[in-house]
């Protein structure tokens, strides 16, 4: 299957009391988990390692493949420059 970067939702934070702008990212599929970076690429690329993480504790081949295509995807998002 072909990676699909659109399923990459990047928003932009803005934490007013630190005074700090940033990204998040998360996959459509996996929305409870967050990669955050100064960046879209950035925060895709800190989502990636997250979903690589749980790779170990997946509880079945069939989700293990559903985070690998994940993954993929967000290597795809990031490859674009995060756009």
């Amino acid at each position: 299957m072909m990676p699909n970067p659109g399923q990459v939702i990047v928003t932009s934070e803005d934490l007013a009391r630190a005074s700090i702008h940033g990204f998040a990212a998360h996959h459509r599929a996996f929305p409870e988990v967050h990669g955050t970076g100064d960046s879209a690429a950035d925060a895709a690329a800190r989502l990636a390692g997250l979903l690589s993480q749980t790779l170990d504790g997946a509880p079945s081949d069939w989700r293990r493949e559903l985070i690998l295509g994940a993954i993929e995807d967000v290597r795809a998002f990031a490859e674009q420059g995060g756009a």
